[in-house]
């Protein structure tokens, strides 16, 4: 592949001109003035007056010819040097000699006959190449492998995690030993759109929730469950949009139902276009704040449903258990069923005080991202905080 690669590029020619700055004999303080001089006259070959002329004196693009141009300067040697980059050795000698000439009557036309440590003097023109200097084989051929095997490592890579990551009901089914509630589409939606099982009431997705709903109702114990977190196993992103459909289908069948945002505001607040805005006034409104001891809590209620959006009004970092615990006895004092999200298990203490707190706690896992390995390492640390978890949910799709 790499020799093929080199044998379908163009060949590179290149041409070297030289120029000295100041005379080849000089007392020293002449010498040291000429070696100050050098750099700034390589300096000025980067300039429209030098490559300008350049380009009109070869009939080429002002840009054509600059690009094809190194230049290098010696204050010690007292050497300009251009060398020229072309597919044709006699055109990349001609621009080599071109930028060399031009600046050669620059400081002919604008330098001090006087001052003999401005003078320049060409020391070798530029001729054409007899072979090309690039591009190499035997570079080439072993980059060319070498970008191969990264490319079989990342393929293999790949594979690997796929076939450590949940691919099915069966897989998370084997990996968890709790009861498997069901699987949800996800939704690649925005904003109040995301509730999906509010707005498309026929839809596959929000008829995947309202079976997980009746399955949850179905599988309370005695007492019943009235707190329900729902929160990811390690690195997921999708219990937050599943919590609020699951509480949407619940609320459906008559219910008072309460999402508490217990860790991810910012994904809440967009969810459901808070603080208010004017495009979502249809769909929300302001409602009155509630008390939880010291704890502020914001509320929001969904228009044409019984459910109830609430934030706390300060970050709960930390968050003690006897905390929880008020904001789900004084939360629940208006609501029949309260659902909770979280940070996912291996991102904040506070999600396992949630977990301890909440009746129940539904473990979420996403298909082709969550590792088999991770399933059982979120279950046991659920189980050490002493959560209720009856079960886990499978979504075919990260909900975004």
């Amino acid at each position: 592949m790499g020799f093929l690669v080199a044998e379908r590029l163009p060949p590179t020619y290149e041409s070297e001109a030289t120029l000295l700055v100041g005379p080849v004999g000089a007392n020293q303080d002449t010498l040291d003035a000429s070696g100050s001089l050098t750099r700034t006259y390589a300096g000025v070959t980067e300039t429209a007056a030098i490559v300008d002329r350049a380009a009109a004196q070869l009939g080429l693009t002002p840009s054509g010819v600059k690009d094809k141009v190194d230049v290098t300067a010696s204050d010690a040697t007292r050497l300009i040097s251009f060398r020229a980059s072309d597919s044709d050795p006699v055109r990349a000698a001609a621009i080599a000699n071109a930028i060399a000439g031009s600046l050669l009557a620059y400081s002919r036309q604008f330098g001090d006959p006087a001052s003999p440590e401005g003078e320049l003097q060409i020391i070798e023109r530029a001729t054409p190449a007899a072979s090309p200097t690039g591009p190499s084989e035997q570079l080439i051929i072993p980059l060319a492998a070498l970008a191969g095997l990264i490319a079989a490592l990342g393929l293999a890579a790949l594979v690997d995690s796929l076939s450590a990551a949940v691919r099915s009901e069966e897989d998370l089914a084997a990996a968890a030993p709790v009861a498997f509630l069901g699987s949800v589409d996800g939704a690649r939606l925005n904003s109040l759109s995301r509730v999906i099982a509010a707005g498309s009431s026929d839809s596959d997705a929000a008829t995947g929730y309202r079976l997980l709903a009746s399955k949850i109702e179905l599988s309370n114990g005695d007492p019943p469950a009235r707190s329900i977190l729902v929160l990811d196993a390690h690195g997921g992103r999708s219990s937050v949009s599943l919590a609020a459909n699951l509480a949407r289908a619940l609320a459906e069948g008559g219910a008072r139902v309460s999402l508490i945002d217990g860790g991810q505001r910012t994904e809440v607040a967009r969810l459901f276009s808070i603080p208010h805005k004017a495009d979502a006034e249809d769909r929300i409104r302001p409602a009155r704040p509630l008390r939880a001891g010291r704890i502020m809590l914001d509320r929001v209620r969904v228009k044409g449903s019984r459910l109830s959006v609430i934030q706390p009004r300060k970050a709960l970092e930390p968050l003690e258990l006897d905390e929880a615990n008020e904001i789900l006895d004084r939360v629940l004092a208006d609501a029949d069923l309260v659902v909770l999200t979280a940070l996912p298990v291996d991102r904040s203490p506070n999600s396992l005080v949630w977990s301890r707190a909440a009746d129940a706690t539904i473990l979420v896992t996403e298909r082709d991202h969550t590792k088999r390995e991770q399933i059982p390492v979120a279950l046991e640390s659920l189980r050490v905080a002493g959560a209720n978890v009856i079960g886990t949910v499978l979504c075919k799709g990260r909900i975004l």
